[in-house]
């Protein structure tokens, strides 16, 4: 914000040529609005597990425990959180004051991003729902799932009834060791099958292909980067194919970046920014007209 507001680094400049701000209602209210801007990318992405012989949506939201490989998995994949009073974590919707949710949930981030995973066997069976509606309320509504599928039969890509059916990440066992849903396996030959499935008409994107086989160990920290670019992807996908003008998906930084021009803007007497800031602006405007290519 100091670069966008000064002439920084334009050294030749006199420190005379520097206004302060006047604290205006109206440059107030934009920084108000600038503090409602998150400075990350967040993200919520459902995770669901499959058991021996299920087929159905009630039997797989219902489910409260995995197998041992699955588990292992959730440990690899982000770090557990507690839920109740959570401020440094992006919680994803979930309910962080009465345990609503559960207490505990699977989260990564690192100074860019934040990925909540809105995990079906963290969640309670409340009393009286036999729906699994409020398990389904966040998951459902996510458009990309991770599916670790034991149940011995292929996963449908709409055994979860929902509108936001974009893609599924579907991981089974693959290795000998691996063949038993509960085996204990953990040599190091123990491989696992990772399918990307897509909406129709949705372009493939992506490292997966038809599908990859991966092991144990690489296995958490490759779905985590895939089901990343996934969620992105149905983003620009979404936004991109509701019209014929093609609209623009505007990321969480463009959006503080815009914010801060109009600050700028609405200060009267503020000089042009150096060329140096100047190119840093046309910079930004170059990744905005950038077009995924897949």
């Amino acid at each position: 914000m100091a670069l966008q507001m000064s002439t920084y680094p334009d050294d030749k400049t006199s420190p005379g040529t520097l206004r302060p701000v006047v604290q205006t209602e109206e440059v107030k209210r934009m920084i108000r609005n600038l503090d409602r801007i998150p400075v990350i990318d967040s993200h919520a992405i459902g995770i669901l597990y499959v058991a021996p012989g299920q087929t159905s949506e009630l039997e797989i939201l219902a489910n409260l425990h995995g197998s041992p490989a699955y588990t292992r998995f959730l440990h690899g994949i982000g770090q557990l959180i507690t839920l109740k009073n959570q401020k440094d974590v992006y919680t994803g919707g979930l309910d962080s004051t009465n345990d609503q949710d559960g207490r505990y949930a699977y989260a990564w981030w690192d100074d860019i991003a934040h990925i909540l995973y809105h995990t079906a066997t963290l969640m309670p069976n409340r009393p009286g729902d036999s729906q699994y509606a409020y398990k389904k309320m966040h998951i459902g509504n996510d458009y990309v799932r991770i599916v670790w599928n034991d149940s011995g039969h292929h996963y449908r890509f709409d055994t979860l009834q929902t509108q936001f059916q974009f893609v599924n990440i579907v991981i089974e066992p693959h290795s000998t060791g691996t063949s038993g849903a509960f085996s204990n396996s953990q040599h190091e030959h123990e491989y696992f099958k990772v399918v990307c499935q897509r909406a129709p008409g949705m372009p493939e994107f992506g490292p997966l292909g038809e599908f990859k086989l991966i092991s144990a160990e690489n296995l958490p920290l490759f779905v985590r980067q895939v089901s990343l670019l996934a969620d992105f992807f149905v983003l620009v996908y979404v936004f991109t194919s509701q019209d014929t003008n093609r609209a623009e998906y505007v990321t969480n930084w463009r959006h503080r970046l815009r914010a801060l021009r109009r600050l700028k803007d609405s200060i009267p007497g503020v000089e042009e920014m150096p060329s140096q800031v100047d190119d840093a602006r046309a910079q930004l405007e170059r990744e905005r007209d950038f077009t995924w290519m897949y």
